[in-house]
């Protein structure tokens, strides 16, 4: 069957390479590569766990190559085929097998798969009607995101930022000039059971929780199925609204039945000048039949920022505070604690998505960027030294918002489990444009926990390098 599916997938290319030959008014064929070094020092578990979870060192090579059509001014198609092969120097491996007690037969080099990471039809306006048609695998990144990504962002957090796609129609309606609405529906299943892969990722059991399941890797925690309808509004020049609904069903993971989660949520962003200010409060209900709670959750953030455009290095200067509710294990029969929905991907840092995994795996399996149970103060200083030199400074303080519970398991010695004080964050990022086509980055991140976590855990560093250059 899956032989069936590939050859019609590749004679489906062929048709699409040889139409646009033809038919297609425009064709625009692209290519992508990113060479990335990431450097881990007690990421995961502060230093507590360092069997289960070693330091990092791993180059990562990602590839896509893509074509984008349009037929005529109403009729577009688009195809992106991308991999992402990793190299692991030390001193973790990746694991292969599992003999019941560990982890055997280690390697260092992942050759990844070749997957189909976006296919879509644009079909805008039919018969002159307001409204525009995007069917297929697509991602909601740039002219496409929604607000700032903070709750839809990431359809497949489990390869990291090989690929973000959802498997989604979506339908935007144009009500006026700057009013629209999207109205969309996503399936986002564990591993990709839409679309063929070629050369399949290694294998791993899925009831380890791993990041591999029969030869395909972990693209979600559970099987995922939601829609949402979201509304985009230029009230004045200087305000914009954007209310929305968020459907969510979570399904088959190890620890969950079904999960349903319904958000209510408005974005708003004021600007005037040189100043601007944004927020955005989401609230959360639901249920999870895995234990018969009702969810309760609750998340925000607002931000201030202002432009000194006449100043020397052109700074911008941002600061906001952040919520996300955290659950209270006293009340036996809810869940507060704010899901991310389909935003597990960095927000205002790295570094902290992976320290994330140890008190959210219950919920978000062993997929990082499960933002929840925080409070923080965000400042952000971005400066221009040079025409193609950015340079953004940062330093963050995290509390949670309820206190932990673990005391057994694997992190049992990383959490304190009586104070609410996460830690400080500093970070810095450069990103350099070479020419047009070539651009590169260095991001530093340092983390000192806090007595949130015990007194067993060390500060953790996050570093990576990249170079990509863009046909």
């Amino acid at each position: 069957m899956k032989r069936r599916i590939l050859r019609g997938v590749l004679i489906f290319l062929v048709l699409l390479s040889f139409s646009s030959e033809i038919y297609a008014i425009e064709n625009e064929v692209g290519a992508s590569f990113r060479l990335r070094q990431e450097i881990w020092d007690n990421v995961v578990s502060l230093g507590t766990a360092r069997d289960a979870q070693p330091d990092r060192n791993f180059f990562r090579f990602r590839v896509q190559l893509w074509d984008n059509l349009k037929f005529n001014n109403n009729l577009g198609a688009y195809l992106r085929i991308t991999t992402e092969p990793k190299y692991f120097s030390g001193p973790y491996r990746l694991p292969l097998d599992y003999n019941g007690k560990e982890f055997t037969n280690r390697k260092r080099f992942d050759q990844d798969e070749i997957v189909i990471d976006n296919l879509y039809i644009d079909i805008k306006k039919p018969f002159d009607l307001p409204v525009n048609f995007r069917f297929g695998r697509q991602d909601f990144l740039g002219k496409d995101i929604y607000g700032e990504g903070f709750l839809i962002l990431d359809g497949t957090p489990g390869d990291g930022s090989r690929t973000f796609y959802f498997n989604a129609l979506k339908a935007s309606v144009l009500i006026a000039e700057g009013h629209s609405v999207d109205i969309v529906y996503v399936s986002d299943p564990k591993t990709d059971q839409y679309l063929p892969s070629i050369h399949p990722a290694y294998y791993d059991r899925e009831d380890r929780g791993r990041l591999y399941i029969d030869h395909k890797k972990r693209l979600t925690a559970s099987n995922e199925r939601g829609f949402w309808i979201y509304g985009r509004h230029k009230i004045v020049e200087w305000l914009n609204l954007e209310p929305y609904y968020i459907y969510k069903k979570e399904k088959e993971y190890i620890n969950i039945a079904e999960k349903y989660i319904n958000t209510f949520g408005m974005r708003a962003v004021f600007k005037i000048s040189d100043f601007s200010l944004r927020g955005e409060l989401a609230k959360q209900t639901g249920k999870d039949d895995t234990n018969d709670k009702k969810i309760r959750g609750l998340g925000g953030y607002i931000f201030a920022g202002y432009d000194f455009k006449n100043c020397p290095l052109t700074p911008t200067l941002e600061a906001g505070y952040v919520y996300l509710s955290g659950d209270n294990k006293e009340t036996s029969n809810k869940d507060e604690g704010f899901n991310p929905l389909f935003s597990r991907a960095p927000q205002w840092n790295e570094l902290l998505i992976y320290t994330l995994v140890p008190e959210t795996s219950e919920n978000g399996g062993p997929i990082p960027g499960y933002w929840t149970n925080i409070k923080a103060i965000v400042t952000k200083l971005k400066l221009n030294p040079l025409k193609d030199l950015g340079i953004t400074l940062s330093y963050q303080h995290f509390w949670a918002d309820e206190k932990t519970n673990i005391t057994k398991g694997t992190y049992k010695d990383m959490f304190s489990n009586n104070g609410k004080n996460r830690g400080d964050l500093w970070a810095i990022i450069g990103n350099y444009k070479f020419n047009k086509n070539l651009d590169g980055m260095l991001q530093i991140e340092y983390f000192e926990p806090g007595n949130f976590y015990s007194d067993k855990t060390k500060s953790a560093a996050f570093i990576r390098w990249q170079l990509q250059y863009r046909l």
